[in-house]
């Protein structure tokens, strides 16, 4: 397969070292596109065609695939010529600054074989695949509830003021929903499922000089009863991972490095309707699961997205599945914009009218400090 990579920001380059040094196997990377073209210096001297526009990369007819890692705002003009060019396309979370736009991408698919996938790396975390596989065999019965606090993102003022578009209406679609938490909202549904419906308790600005959402709590209600609690923050320090998954058979927990299954001797529910214990719990055991040895996420990601189109893999991360956390999120936020419960699906038109007012209102980013330190390792909490 030959790729083409779409922006070399700092997630950019991982996706092209991965796939220079051999982690991704069956697939070259022929081209790159980036602003200013001498930040493309190395590849040129790789032989690996260079361009300052990604629409020149597409029209180029050098590549099988693209990967877009580029501002959210770019994602779908960029996503939309891509597939309509006939290109596979990978695309860096989240899919889009809106679910409307989202769709969008999706609708320009040319071919039933085009494959679209999304970077949702978190689905190989170990922890969250053994939670899944604990899910799925039935281990902790029907669900009763969640509760996910995932404020281990703090980031410091020059994160935001290192770019124009980072958490912005207009470049981002949001904040800490939008940019850092596309990953857990996306593994929450895909562990639990969709809610019903969600009140959402965002704060704007609340620790940064921002316009969009740094702060973010929302009450979540599921098919069959259960409930959930999700709680997001970029201005704690140093924050926790901290989610709990509670059925009618056991409980999971896991921060992220260990993964916990407590069950109970059998159903909750029968336990409290037969004892005669006036302080009776059912009996419980625990089952450690703690990873061995790393993953790199995004190398597992992108040798899936080369196999499905060059053997018919089922892929791990759909495009489709990047719909899913948007709505997640934009429900968060239009709820506490509305001040009201959201009913799911999202409306997606009303959402992007209420989003285009929201950047047509933001105060224009100024001052920018482009004088960062950035050591990747440890954006990933």
């Amino acid at each position: 397969m030959k790729i083409g990579i779409i922006g070399l920001g700092n997630i950019g380059r991982v996706h092209a070292k991965n796939i220079q040094d051999g982690l991704v196997e069956n697939s070259e990377l022929v081209a790159v596109a980036n602003q200013p073209i001498e930040s493309m210096d190395d590849f040129k001297e790789q032989g690996i065609a260079c361009f300052d526009d990604g629409s020149a990369l597409i029209k180029s007819g050098l590549v099988d695939a693209v990967l877009i890692a580029l501002p959210t705002a770019l994602h779908a003009p960029l996503g939309i010529q891509a597939l309509e060019a006939g290109l596979h396309l990978m695309m860096e979370k989240p899919l889009a600054c809106h679910k409307a736009e989202a769709e969008r991408i999706l609708a320009a698919r040319q071919r039933d074989d085009q494959v679209v996938s999304i970077m949702l790396n978190q689905r190989t975390n170990p922890c969250y695949a053994k939670l899944k596989q604990w899910i799925d065999e039935g281990a902790i019965g029907k669900l009763q509830r969640i509760s996910w606090t995932m404020t281990n993102w703090f980031r410091p003022e020059i994160y935001f003021q290192s770019t124009a578009w980072r958490a912005t209406w207009a470049g981002d679609g949001g904040g800490v929903l939008m940019n850092q938490c596309p990953h857990n909202l996306d593994v929450l549904q895909w562990l639990v499922g969709m809610p019903e419906r969600i009140r959402g308790f965002c704060s704007f600005g609340k620790y940064h000089d921002l316009d969009v959402e740094d702060e973010a709590t929302a009450y979540l209600e599921f098919p069959g009863g259960a409930t959930g609690l999700v709680v997001a923050s970029t201005g704690e320090a140093p924050g926790v991972n901290r989610l709990e998954i509670v059925g009618d058979l056991g409980t999971l927990k896991t921060d992220g490095s260990k993964a916990v299954l407590t069950r109970c001797s059998g159903s909750v529910a029968a336990f409290s309707r037969s004892t005669d214990e006036m302080f009776g719990m059912p009996e419980t055991e625990d089952e450690v699961f703690e990873p061995t040895q790393p993953v790199n996420q995004h190398a597992v990601i992108l040798n899936n997205f080369v196999q499905a189109i060059t053997e018919g893999a089922a892929l791990i991360s759909p495009a489709e599945e990047g719909i899913k956390s948007l709505e997640l999120a934009g429900a968060m936020i239009y709820s506490t914009w509305t001040d009201s419960v959201v009913e799911l699906p999202l409306d997606a038109a009303a959402y992007e009218t209420r989003i285009k007012q929201a950047a047509a209102e933001s105060t224009p980013r100024t001052n920018l400090r482009t004088a960062a330190k950035v050591d990747m390792s440890k954006s990933y909490r």
